[in-house]
């Protein structure tokens, strides 16, 4: 599969936009004149109704994940590429959902290299195709690479760990990892892992054959796009002050030492001479999306965790003895308690930590959809290719989906972002922009 330039379509999606002018025009949304969302199958056109693997296909190659793909390969692995998280859950005895006996995972000892100047080299054998992050045990600034294409710069001095700025798409086999080492750097342990909060899925998963619902289609554009966070509030935010955590690693504990900066509980949780990992405990009464924000101080990258399975990078923009807020993802969860695990570097802190429940039915994703200039229809209504071409060729989408990858390991578009303030007008009553400015 050729890849679909975001900010410069290649031709075949120009040519289909040009013959979508031409087309007679459908019914709105692709509804029939009586609106009741139950448009015939047409084969072939721009009004025929597109599938849910066709629709997830469109979605790789436009978002350039198609690397990871080859061609005659089925839709399990285009599946698993933009939702590894329900790809390897599976369903015990007891009607639970628990990861499958082969993790979407694989890590590996970094033997050095022979030669001063030499790359480490690496080979692992991925064991499914996703979109993976790669994570470095070790000390100072180095640049990886994954079967020869940049990954990035990382540098794990502050944490002893660090998470790669770019998630990666690879198919399942055999891959060469390659670091090349700064000056006095090192790398001792590598893992690449399967970047679970991002889910583009249905709510119920994918289905190849299945045709495209509008509500389906919001879904995936919304969880693609990081968008997740705006859909409203459903009840109250859930705080945990910092200082409350149930555990903390030999360098962390409480303080309130402010050093003039405004806290909530006149205490936090601070890191001392080195980094230090802090875990709390929440319990969800039920399951939902939900988004987990922190204020926190310091301007070094920070490593959270849901469940030790929800993993993310994040950095704040405050310096000296200011806390700010940062969204560190949005992501379903069940009900019952879960532990959240945060790694700060040395003299950084958490001051609270807000877990806020989302409004998650088709509804409200095509209303998040249809604020940012989408086109949308009846969440059952069924989704016609021209829509569906003709969303994927829009500005917004554009906008957003450059530097995918990059964005969504660092928890999404406009990163850091102030958490929404409750005293702000609801999502409903102003328009979100595409440039979703941070004091949304």
């Amino acid at each position: 599969m050729e890849r679909i330039g975001l900010v410069d379509p290649r031709p075949l999606l120009l040519v289909c936009a040009a013959l979508l002018v031409l087309l007679p025009s459908q019914p709105s949304w692709g509804q029939t004149p009586e609106g009741i969302g139950m448009l015939p199958r047409v084969v072939g056109g721009s009004g025929s109704v597109i599938d849910e693997d066709e629709w997830a296909a469109l979605l790789i190659e436009a978002l350039g994940l198609d690397d990871a793909l080859q061609a005659g390969e089925g839709s399990v692995d285009a599946f698993s590429l933009l939702c590894a998280d329900a790809a390897e859950l599976v369903t015990d005895a007891e009607g639970r959902r628990v990861p499958a006996d082969a993790a979407f995972a694989v890590a590996s000892e970094v033997t050095p290299a022979r030669n001063p100047g030499d790359p480490v080299r690496v080979v692992l054998d991925i064991p499914a195709t996703a979109l993976y992050q790669l994570s470095v045990e070790g000390e100072g600034l180095q640049r990886w690479t994954a079967d020869q294409r940049v990954i990035g710069h990382l540098d794990p001095t502050s944490l002893g760990v660090a998470l790669a700025p770019t998630l990666v798409p690879l198919r399942k086999g055999s891959h060469e990892l390659a670091g090349y080492m700064g000056r006095r750097a090192r790398a001792e342990r590598i893992e690449l892992s399967a970047f679970r909060p991002l889910c583009i899925a249905p709510a119920d998963g994918w289905h190849a054959e299945r045709p495209l619902s509008h509500g389906a289609a919001a879904r995936t554009l919304v969880r693609a796009l990081g968008l997740e966070r705006y859909l409203p509030r459903l009840g109250d935010n859930v705080e945990i002050e910092g200082e409350s955590f149930a555990s903390a690693s030999g360098w962390g504990g409480r303080t309130n030492e402010t050093q003039g900066a405004k806290v909530s509980g006149d205490a936090w949780a601070r890191a001392g001479d080195s980094a230090a990992e802090f875990e709390y405990r929440i319990h969800l009464d039920e399951p939902g999306v939900f988004s987990l924000f922190a204020r926190t101080r310091g301007a070094e990258a920070q490593l959270w965790s849901i469940d030790g399975r929800y993993r993310i990078g994040a950095r704040a923009e405050s310096r000296g003895a200011r806390f700010s807020w940062i969204h560190l993802m949005t992501t379903p969860l069940g009900s019952g308690e879960h532990a959240i695990r945060a790694l700060v570097p040395r003299g950084g802190g958490i001051d609270v930590i807000r877990v806020t429940r989302h409004r998650a039915t088709s509804v409200h994703y095509v209303d998040v959809l249809e604020q940012m200039g989408f086109r949308g229809g009846a969440p059952d209504a069924l989704v016609t290719r021209e829509v569906a071409l003709g969303n994927l060729l829009r500005p917004a989408f554009a906008e957003l989906a450059a530097e995918f990858r990059e964005r969504m390991a660092q928890g999404g578009p406009d990163e850091p972002i102030v958490a929404v303030d409750g005293a702000l007008p609801p999502l409903y009553s102003r328009p979100l922009s595409p440039s979703l400015p941070s004091e949304l």
